[in-house]
């Protein structure tokens, strides 16, 4: 941390604020890279610049200039964030994940106004590498399959041909067909089974706030005992009133507290089924 900021550049570095609310990005990135030629040691002009490149959807530069900042300072969550996005949009979902989830935990701990914002990019990273995995867990489990049928026919060819070498009954011969098509079932629903994690179905209602109607990210509970998304319970207080929004009993939002338990359950129910993080990403 830098104990003084030459006024240079940070004569510089408001140029590029004000460049930079003007959608000039060109200009401002010129600004920001002055500012940081003239302090070096000072991440501010790059995690700015970056936001410059965003604009631009210069991701490779977005990706550059917030590493840069992390090595003068890796506590900065939104340079963790657009590093995330940059990784996003150059597909490298897994990489993307990573940081998207660093920038989440440290804006909910610091209170950040972009949790919302950070939410809805780490589902679309992790809907990704789900989409990813399934389709290639679906290839292989259909060619396990395929395989495991043709070697329960091949077997029952063998049985069937034994049987008729040993000219046994018509009776037992079926017997041999029935047994297959048994067998052949019981595989598939151990396939349909196996499947049955990536199949779309209802998010149960514990997952869901009630006043938003998605999964939980940041719940909180009131002393009425009910659990709400927290942005928008404090949205509900600051338009309506400090009151529970089922109950209508009137409460102390200093009161409310976190839902740990609700959020890890939650957490764990949306890794486990990997499409349901499609109904965060919207």
């Amino acid at each position: 941390m830098l104990k003084e900021i030459p006024a240079e550049a940070e004569k510089m570095k408001q140029e590029g604020n004000t460049l930079f609310a003007k959608g000039k990005y060109s200009a401002a990135i010129e600004a920001y890279t002055e500012a940081r030629m003239l302090c070096p040691k000072w991440e501010v002009p790059l995690v700015n610049r970056a936001l410059c490149h965003r604009k631009r959807s210069d991701w490779s530069k977005v990706a550059e200039d917030c590493i840069k900042a992390l090595e003068i300072d890796p506590d900065l969550p939104k340079a963790h964030y657009m590093l995330g996005l940059a990784l996003l949009e150059e597909h490298k979902h897994e990489e993307a994940v990573t940081k998207l989830t660093k920038a989440l935990e440290m804006a909910r701990d610091r209170g950040a106004t972009m949790l919302d914002e950070i939410w809805r990019e780490l589902a679309r990273a992790k809907l990704a590498v789900w989409s990813a995995r399934h389709t290639q867990q679906v290839e292989e489990r259909e060619r396990l399959q395929e395989r495991s049928e043709q070697a329960l026919r091949h077997c029952a060819a063998t049985e069937l041909q034994q049987a008729q070498v040993r000219k046994e009954s018509v009776e037992q011969q079926e017997a041999v067909e029935k047994g297959l098509e048994v067998t052949l079932e019981s595989l598939k629903e151990v396939f349909r089974q196996a499947s049955k994690d990536d199949t779309p179905e209802e998010i149960p209602d514990w997952c869901i706030c009630k006043l938003t109607m998605e999964p939980f990210r940041d719940p909180i509970v009131t002393p009425c005992g009910f659990t709400y998304e927290r942005s928008a319970l404090f949205e509900h207080f600051d338009k309506l009133g400090h009151f529970d929004p089922v109950t209508r009993e009137k409460i102390d939002p200093r009161q409310c507290v976190s839902n740990i338990a609700l959020r890890k359950a939650t957490q764990a129910y949306l890794d486990k089924h990997g499409w349901a993080w499609g109904e965060c990403a919207n």
